[in-house]
């Protein structure tokens, strides 16, 4: 079994030498800035964190990147509530996994070179207490920011990102009277 993987990672790593020129594999640190989702009679919070992920960007062309973007964000959901909790409470850690696969646009080709970008992908919410369940989302991303080379294989990407988990309400169609409602 371990002589697979070995085997699986030498040629991984010699896939990604011979084709380096299209390939950038960027680490990414950055902080995370938090939401809060209001209620009638309270709110839950989510707290703003660091986050930690890895980029892995492929060459289409020489304007076009495909981009596939795993980012983790270790954080604190508190809630309020009038009746059951009046005082703001942590009531879990949580960890959240953000998977994204998109593409950027490149807008320049020298040794700073802006970006935007857009991507599909899901983020799964997990909390470290066990009474609550975990949960995933679709969430979609834009992106955009620079990178800059001091070398022709180093460089520093600098980058925002916008991840939008969705919560799919329902549509519901009204009878006397016309009504759409989108929740």
């Amino acid at each position: 079994m371990y002589k697979k993987i070995i085997i699986g990672l030498l040629f991984t790593f010699i896939y990604i030498q011979s084709y380096s020129q299209k390939v950038e594999i960027t680490p990414q640190y950055g902080y995370q800035i938090g939401a809060k989702y209001n209620y009638y009679g309270g709110f839950i919070k989510l707290a703003g964190s660091d986050q930690y992920g890895v980029t892995l960007n492929i060459k289409m062309n020489s304007d076009i990147e495909a981009e596939f973007v795993w980012v983790q964000q270790n954080s604190v959901v508190s809630v309020k509530d009038v009746i059951l909790y009046p005082i703001e409470t942590d009531i879990s850690d949580i960890t959240i996994n953000h998977f994204q696969i998109g593409g950027i646009y490149l807008f320049d080709d020298n040794r700073v070179i802006p970006f935007f970008g857009m991507s599909i992908g899901w983020s799964t919410f997990s909390p470290d207490d066990k009474s609550f369940s975990s949960n995933t989302k679709f969430t979609i991303g834009l992106t955009g920011g620079f990178k800059y080379f001091f070398t022709k294989n180093i460089g520093i990407r600098l980058q925002s990102q916008l991840l939008m988990p969705i919560d799919w309400g329902g549509i519901y169609l009204g009878g006397g009277g016309s009504g759409v409602t989108v929740g």
